[in-house]
């Protein structure tokens, strides 16, 4: 499979992530105050490239995305150390019930 390829469950999974965050980043916006995520790093320069047009059109938030891998977003997630990670593959329910 090569990486520009998605799966239909990849896409919707993608799609889902998205969706949460753009909702946390838009709850957020009316507030001042700085975002921190942290995972995947293949989309990374999608990600800084919307997170600076987000910063830009809404000057009180400023979102801190540390592209360190899937594995690393997953456990800051856990530890509570980020507002949210982003993955290359969805978690799996034991993986969600032990950051709990």
């Amino acid at each position: 499979m090569g990486y520009g390829r998605q799966t239909a469950r990849e896409r919707i999974v993608n799609k889902t992530l998205f969706a949460a965050l753009f909702v946390v980043l838009a709850l957020s916006a009316a507030q001042a105050q700085k975002i921190t995520g942290a995972g995947a790093t293949f989309p990374y320069p999608i990600y800084s490239k919307w997170f600076t047009e987000y910063s830009n059109a809404h000057p009180g938030v400023q979102i801190n995305y540390q592209s360190i891998g899937s594995g690393g977003g997953i456990k800051q997630v856990c530890s509570g150390l980020v507002d949210f990670g982003a993955s290359d593959m969805p978690m799996t329910d034991e993986l969600l019930a032990s950051c709990v």
